[in-house]
């Protein structure tokens, strides 16, 4: 199964593949579209061997949805097959992280400021390049997406121009700096934008030994896991850098240092993705012209390097709203259309919504509310435990909520209450006494066993699907694709 290229497309999370596939496939049929089937590594999805784990011997976060890598891309491609419709099965987000439950905080934005240890570093590794080894053997995965950015050396901006230089003689050999000032110093880098507008761009000494230092660990490790891809493959990838889940936007200069050193390595880089200034499941609210020209910028390094932005963090406040108003219509001027946007946690604000609405007592509404009250228990005893997913910003929401409930200004159970929507993934891994996925299990029941529930969620996911395609021009990409 050849993978698309570089060409614009959707990419969208199969969290339970199950259930979501139908409408998803089917919207991509109907716009003539192909596009992505994912999981994130790490979060969403991991091997074999810890979803079929005893409960307790993962952390809760690894693989959250209770479905394997293996799983989700053999179901994916398969359906695709069925429905004659051209998807590219990625191994999304292959994460360097200290621990699975750091990086689902992020989703929150929280940011740890602590440094991976040098053994965590190693299990880390070990563990991506066994993500790899289930994904590679299912035949059918394509494409890659990297995240080496808890690598990213954030003291390095607090430092004096003195410690920097002291810091950047003694980090790279001579041969290597010498390398890294032919490349940069005295160069005017001109990067042609969309309708005859060009940026230009210099680092000063100074700047590029700060980016080197900032950027060295993330850009190596980064090219370890791509050449492991490359080594098991053996066949033509696609692959994706993600710089998304930073504390701060991607600066330009950032990104022309990154990819310019990621291509002097020699590999390859369809898409990347910069942290352009968005939210996790929240709208933009920023200023659109200002979005517009920071994506601009972006845009036209990534191009001129032989890449498309990716867009992550891409759902927005609620499954309906996109991400705000204007803001697709923001990127496509930006980009002209030539990007990739994903999407995956709305697909559960959807069905979690959907279940809620239903009337008091029915079995849909008995449902949500066991899985609500799952999900609150869980957190309430993380925080009274101060479990490894408690943190003030949790403690606030729950809190807010507990006080709205009260007051009488929020509905018991509300799927829009804060602490839910960034928490409820957590259902899907939550077990019984017998160590069974109950949540996830009733689900998949619920789904296949009720023809009127299944065909209002395949109609609901497909509109979801669509007001993406549409919003953002992918229909008909098919006509791009090219023999890679």
């Amino acid at each position: 199964m050849p993978y698309l290229g570089p060409i614009p497309h959707p990419a969208v999370g199969i969290r339970i593949p199950e259930i979501l596939l139908t409408g998803v496939l089917r919207a991509y049929r109907r716009r003539n579209v192909a596009g992505g089937l994912m999981l994130s590594f790490g979060r969403e999805t991991a091997p074999e061997n810890v979803i079929n784990a005893p409960p307790g011997e993962y952390e809760i976060t690894m693989g959250h949805t209770g479905t394997s890598i293996k799983k989700y891309m053999t179901m994916g491609a398969e359906a695709a097959a069925r429905e004659g419709v051209i998807v590219e099965i990625e191994a999304d987000h292959l994460i360097i992280v200290g621990s699975s439950a750091k990086a689902v905080k992020r989703i929150a934005g929280i940011h740890e400021e602590t440094r991976i240890s040098p053994e965590e570093l190693e299990r880390s590794i070990a563990f991506n390049k066994a993500e790899i080894d289930e994904a590679v053997s299912t035949g059918v995965v394509n494409t890659f997406t990297t995240d080496t950015s808890d690598l990213i050396d954030l003291r390095v901006e607090a430092w004096d121009d003195d410690v920097v230089k002291e810091r950047f003689e003694r980090s790279f050999s001579a041969q290597e700096r010498k390398g890294l000032y032919a490349r940069y110093l005295g160069r005017e880098f001109v990067f042609p934008g969309r309708c005859g507008k060009n940026y230009k761009y210099r680092l000063t000494r100074t700047k590029l030994m700060r980016l080197a230092l900032k950027f060295k660990d993330s850009i190596r490790i980064n090219r370890e896991i791509y050449d492991y891809i490359k080594e098991r493959m053996g066949t033509p990838f696609g692959f994706e850098i993600s710089l998304d889940e930073t504390a701060e936007r991607t600066r330009e200069e950032e990104l022309l240092f990154y990819l310019n050193e990621w291509k002097a390595s020699g590999a390859h880089a369809e898409f990347v993705a910069p942290n352009v200034g968005f939210k996790k499941r929240m709208d933009f609210r920023g200023d659109l012209k200002e979005l517009e020209d920071r994506v601009a910028r972006q845009a036209a390094i990534a191009r001129s390097f032989g890449a498309l932005l990716s867009i992550h963090s891409g759902s927005g406040t609620s499954p309906h709203s996109g991400k705000g108003r204007g803001t697709y219509r923001t990127l496509l001027n930006a980009t002209g259309g030539d990007l990739k946007y994903k999407i995956s946690g709305v697909y559960m604000e959807l069905l979690l919504e959907m279940l809620a609405s239903f009337p008091p007592h029915s079995k849909e509404r008995e449902l949500y509310n066991n899985i609500f009250d799952g999900v609150y228990s869980y957190l309430c005893g993380e925080l009274e435990s101060r479990g490894v997913l408690a943190s003030a910003l949790l403690k606030k929401q729950m809190e807010r909520y507990e006080k709205e409930v009260a007051r009488g200004t929020r509905e018991s159970r509300d799927p829009r209450a804060a602490f839910f929507r960034f928490n409820s993934f957590l259902a899907l891994n939550l077990r019984d006494a017998k160590g069974r996925r109950h949540f996830r299990d009733e689900l998949v029941a619920l789904y296949q066993g009720d023809s009127r529930f299944r065909e209002l969620v395949d109609r609901e996911v497909e509109k979801l699907t669509l007001r993406l395609v549409d919003g953002l021009r992918f229909g008909n990409n098919v006509q791009k694709l090219t023999q890679v």
